[in-house]
């Protein structure tokens, strides 16, 4: 037997033993869970625990990414559905216990919340505090990048950092972002924002402004805040300056202030107040203010129309409100004071001018403002309660007029009130299918019944009470023949009132009573057509004509100049409308256009006895009235009265609109009245020159005149995460309006940069 020494088998065995635990090291199977672990050399340690993973590692916790998830997470919601935390690097260190993590080399950390690279992490990833640095932090719900040389993080998603920059813009192959704020210090509050101090505005890399101090919104919560400013030039206004002041009062309610000036005017402030209950009850109400010291004169008369503006406080006051009280009770409110006849005018583009003020109500509220032009300007507030067939409102409704010498010339409406609805005059039921119950049962009672009181301070006023049932039955002539009556009586009681000066009307109650009704008939053709083509392969084309006849005589008229509404009517009216509607061969299917015309014979015309040169218009004006769509993206509208008697001139309306799926579109209209001397020509049109450049304009030619009163271009430069406006206005008298305006995502998107060109107020898209 051979004899092995003491110490020679001590050093085999030591060897063997030595041997056995490299070949675990490297062989070391993945940490406990939450972590997994892949690289080309991992080595694990007992004391302490410990796992060392070097070369293209991949560290992996399953579940929950930060400390800070656990309070977000709801009962219905399993940490599986999270996105995993991962950590890659050239180099880690991690504690599984006490959930450290050492990264160097190419650091990158991935989580639901946050995507970090960096030269350097410690990290404790359960408390998630720790240092980084040469950091850069995208947050991806925020669409926020956040850089620092040295980087504290601090908690979740709050850190310190000193030397960096944020931005909302992509810092694309480690080039500068399009802007950023840069700073020396940096904290990110779980509040969500951050403060810089020594901050700086960059474009690219160069710092263009200055502060010791700014504040900027990390999250997608609104936050009080100035906003970027409009800059302005004119030949009336000079230069020009407005700064808004965003203030968020609460989640659903804010206020903006604005703060400027024109260098030919004076100072120019303004305000904006919002808030949203909810979709339905909601309110905006927008002040402009201007204290100007250019005043009208005989050299200095804006448009020369001979009205001299002396007032130097001007403003403009305006503002919707929709409310739903609940139980079908619904209330609005619509204020537009202005100051002079001329201050729309003037200024129409802007933050605060007409045009921006007007589409912006429309799209909110699906109402815009009177026409810039239009003096007389409704101020209204209602109130509706709906029942299923029923509906009662009550409406007070005022006029601002500037360029009256009294705003209380034209009479206002305090109150006026309406009550209508319908009923059958049985109930529908299986019983009454036939004999007189089935007429009862089709036979509608609906009556239409007003109360108004019309005010003014000086002048005539008055108040009327109008009563109007209608007894309304379909007629089973044909089964081929739509018919139906009607039977009505409409009681009326008017008084007059006077204050100031008496014209002699009689004040006493004025009462009267009247009958009429109607008879329609019409029926319907309706054919489809296989087309068969490589554009069309469906056509269904459908033909209404219809016949009426309406009786409603006046026998006595009352004598009141506003308040008696009622015509005398005898008039038997034929029309005819055709509708088609298409299916293209990719299967897409639309309302391809339509045709109607009516026109009415007056019977009391063709009996009225003449006098000496005159001669019976017993047939009323033709009214026709198109719509094509030959395809989706393109329409025409055409419309027309014509006088068979040649007597009172022609109008017409005509025009076209062609969008595309990018946004481009082109509007154009001409409006031709000779009775009112107006041939007016309107051209819109946006389109985009590049992918983030788009031309828009808006052109008002009067053809009757030879002159364009109205001029509005603008360019929009819009990237990914900031755009710039520059508008050039022109005024009736020929003035001139320069405005800039810059929008940087996440500071402030003014001027409505990310919207399409509005067609509302010209063709009104033309639309069916």
């Amino acid at each position: 037997m051979m004899r092995v020494p003491f110490f020679g088998c001590l050093g085999t065995c030591f060897l063997s033993l030595f041997w056995v635990l490299i070949s675990e090291a490297a062989e070391a199977p993945a940490p406990p869970s939450p972590w997994q672990i892949t690289a080309d050399k991992i080595s694990r340690f007992v004391n302490p625990a410990s796992v060392i993973a070097e070369g293209n590692v991949v560290l992996v916790r399953q579940g929950l990414t930060s400390a800070g998830q656990i309070t977000k997470l709801d009962n219905s919601q399993s940490t599986s559905k999270l996105k995993p935390l991962t950590i890659t690097g050239d180099w880690i260190r991690l504690d599984p216990v006490a959930n450290q993590v050492k990264v160097r080399g190419h650091a990158v950390l991935d989580s639901e919340e946050e995507h970090i690279t960096a030269d350097l992490v410690d990290l404790d990833t359960e408390k998630q505090i720790g240092h980084l640095q040469h950091a850069t932090i995208y947050f991806p719900k925020r669409s926020l990048y956040l850089a620092g040389e040295q980087v504290e993080k601090t908690g979740d998603l709050t850190y310190h950092l000193e030397n960096g920059w944020v931005t909302k813009c992509d810092p694309i192959n480690g080039q500068a972002p399009p802007w950023s704020f840069g700073w020396g210090r940096a904290d990110i509050t779980q509040e969500g924002f951050a403060h810089f101090t020594h901050a700086t505005f960059r474009v690219r890399d160069v710092p263009v402004v200055y502060s010791p101090y700014v504040a900027f919104p990390t999250n997608t919560k609104r936050k009080t805040g100035v906003l970027l400013p409009e800059l302005s030039a004119g030949s009336r206004d000079g230069a020009g300056i407005l700064v808004p002041l965003f203030v968020n009062i609460s989640p659903s309610v804010d206020l903006t202030l604005y703060g400027g000036g024109l260098s030919e005017r004076g100072p120019v402030a303004g305000s904006e107040f919002r808030y949203v209950r909810d979709e339905v009850s909601k309110g905006i109400v927008q002040l402009n203010l201007l204290n100007d010291s250019l005043a009208d004169d005989a050299s200095n008369d804006f448009k020369s129309d001979g009205i001299y503006r002396t007032q130097t406080d001007r403003y403009w006051l305006r503002g919707k409100v929709d409310h739903d009280f609940g139980n079908q009770v619904n209330g609005k409110i619509d204020v537009d004071v202005v100051s002079d006849q001329d201050y729309l005018e003037e200024y129409t583009s802007g933050l605060l001018g007409y045009t921006e003020s007007s589409e912006m109500f429309a799209k909110e509220f699906g109402r815009g403002f009177d026409a810039k032009s239009t003096h007389t300007r409704s101020n209204s507030a209602q109130l509706t309660k709906l029942w299923q067939t029923m509906t009662m409102g009550g409406e007070v409704r005022t006029i601002n007029d500037p360029s009256a010498v009294s705003a209380f010339d034209h009479p206002w409406s305090l109150p006026s009130l309406t009550f209508s609805g319908g009923k059958p005059l049985a109930a529908r039921t299986a019983s009454s299918q036939h004999g007189l119950n089935a007429l009862a049962a089709a036979t509608d009672l609906t009556w239409d019944s007003s109360y108004v009181y019309y005010w003014r301070e000086e002048g005539l006023g008055g108040q009327r009470l109008d009563l109007h049932p209608i007894l309304k039955a379909p007629l089973p002539f044909s089964p081929y023949l739509e018919t139906s009556a009607e039977v009505g009586m409409r009681q009326t009681m008017v008084q007059l009132n006077e204050r100031g000066a008496t014209t002699g009307y009689d004040e006493s109650v004025q009462s009267r009573t009247l009958t009429g009704g109607r008879l329609a008939t019409s029926t319907i053709f309706m054919r489809d057509f296989d087309l068969e083509g490589n554009w069309l392969r469906h056509l269904t084309h459908m033909v209404r004509p219809g016949v009426d006849y309406t009786y409603a005589p006046v026998p006595d008229p009352v004598d009141t100049p506003f308040l008696d509404r009622v015509e005398d009517q005898n008039l038997l009216t034929y029309g005819i409308s055709n509708d088609f509607e298409v299916e293209g061969a990719s299967g897409s299917a639309w309302k391809m256009g339509y045709f109607r015309l009516s026109q009415a014979y007056d019977i009391n015309e063709a009996r009225r006895d003449l006098e000496a040169n005159d001669r019976r218009r017993e047939w009323t004006n033709i009214a026709f009235k198109s719509w094509l769509q030959p395809i989706q993206k393109l329409r025409f509208l055409y419309e027309t009265t014509i006088d068979i008697y040649g007597e009172k001139g022609a109008n017409h309306r005509v025009g076209a609109r062609y969008a595309t799926a990018r946004g481009d579109n082109f509007v154009v209209e001409q409006r031709y009245d000779s009775a009112r001397l107006i041939n007016q020509l309107n051209l819109r049109f946006a389109v985009h020159l590049s992918r983030t450049l788009q031309a828009q304009a808006i052109i008002n030619h009067s053809l009757q005149i030879d002159e364009t009163s109205d001029t509005s271009l603008r360019l929009l430069y819009t990237p990914a995460c900031w755009g710039l406006a520059l508008q050039a206005t022109t005024t009736p008298d020929d003035a001139y309006r320069v405005t800039l305006l810059f929008s940087l995502e996440g500071v402030g998107n003014i001027l409505g940069l990310s919207q399409e060109l509005s067609s509302s107020g010209g063709l009104g898209g033309v639309t069916p």
